[in-house]
């Protein structure tokens, strides 16, 4: 199987392979895949040579019937087929054995195996005028036209990326816009909550547009000035004004919050959760727990550790513990209507305001 970062390299070297799964949650990367391999293949005539064919509406023998035809404006074809019943699980009726797998015999796709088989051979050993890309949410990888793809095709789990993946992905977006992007503002994005690569595409475009055209580079203050807001990174803030002892600015972050309508619980579980990251972060340090292996133990970007480990800095365990017992406590109020819940999240700021100074021999 391959990995984003190996199938971006294959066709950029010209490589292709005679049929290809693209699978997973993240259908931004199936699109950017098909077009990237729609271009590098059928080049001048990406226009007419390319296909796409609802994976229900045909059998796996007739999709590669449909494969083998001539095209009338192009001398190579792209088949793209979304969605076929024969990769997902099984249905009852279909005959499989007690582990699911297509009995090799006589399953319903029987034929269509064999066809399959033979064109990825056949398209192995000789020039190809012709791929297919089968997308799918879901797969069933026990199923015989998977392990098929997977060997003799090729496989690309589309998952949502994440860590220096993801950095690459949007360094690259940035440059196919005509921009780079500078560290503190690769970093914003990557703090963002909401790392769907369609809101971050959408959210690239428009930084570049905003752009003049003397100006190449997105910076941190242009990114601070458009970007259309997630909690997680307002999350960060916000404690981030905590941990300096600037209530002003907390205030105003957990305003911009609650403007934005975003739900009083959610930015509850966001603050237990960011305060038990830290938490986490304070006992690593007191371990001494190198500093290059944070990120792995807190499960998160080394970008976000990094900025956990500064925050960690300014805090104590027991007062870490403080601030998420009350945290939990005004949930708690707000759940059982014993207060609103704009005006929870207020004096909670000023109790973990107060829980932080008497921890530094404030009070």
């Amino acid at each position: 199987m391959l990995s984003y970062q190996a199938f971006i390299k294959q066709i950029n070297g010209g490589e292709f392979a005679p049929a290809y799964l693209l699978f997973g949650e993240e259908k931004y990367l199936q699109e950017e895949l098909v077009d990237r391999i729609s271009a590098a293949f059928l080049g001048q005539d990406s226009d007419f040579g390319r296909e796409k064919i609802e994976g229900s509406a045909l059998s796996l023998e007739e999709v590669l019937e449909r494969a083998g035809e001539e095209g009338l404006f192009a001398d190579r074809r792209l088949l793209i087929v979304d969605n076929p019943p024969y990769l997902g699980a099984p249905k009852k009726n279909e005959d499989t054995d007690r582990n699911g797998e297509d009995k090799p015999a006589d399953g319903p796709e029987k034929g269509g195996l064999e066809m399959l088989e033979n064109y990825l051979a056949r398209a192995a050993s000789g020039s190809r005028d012709s791929i297919i890309i089968f997308l799918a949410d879901r797969v069933d990888r026990r199923r015989r036209p998977f392990k098929l793809l997977d060997k003799k095709g090729s496989a690309v789990e589309c998952n949502p990326l994440k860590g220096e993946t993801l950095a690459i992905w949007i360094r690259n977006k940035a440059s196919a816009l005509g921009r780079t992007i500078e560290k503190q503002a690769l970093e914003r994005l990557l703090m963002a909550g909401d790392q769907n690569l369609h809101y971050l595409s959408a959210e690239l475009e428009k930084y570049s547009a905003y752009l003049r055209e003397s100006e190449n580079v997105i910076t941190l203050s242009t990114v601070e000035a458009l970007f259309s807001g997630d909690i997680q990174g307002d999350v960060f803030k916000l404690s981030d004004a905590m941990a300096e002892g600037n209530m002003p600015d907390a205030h105003d972050f957990l305003d911009l919050l609650l403007r934005r309508r975003e739900k009083p619980l959610l930015i509850f579980f966001m603050l237990v959760r960011h305060y038990r990251l830290l938490l986490h972060a304070c006992c690593l340090m007191k371990d001494g727990l190198p500093q290059n292996e944070f990120a792995a133990a807190l499960e998160v970007h080394p970008f976000v550790a990094r900025k956990l480990r500064e925050q960690a800095v300014s805090y104590s365990i027991s007062a870490l513990e403080e601030v998420i017992l009350a945290l939990q406590n005004a949930d708690q109020q707000i759940k059982t209507g014993q207060i609103e819940p704009s005006q929870a999240l207020k004096l909670t700021l000023s109790r973990i305001d107060y829980i932080q100074t008497a921890a530094r021999g404030g009070v």
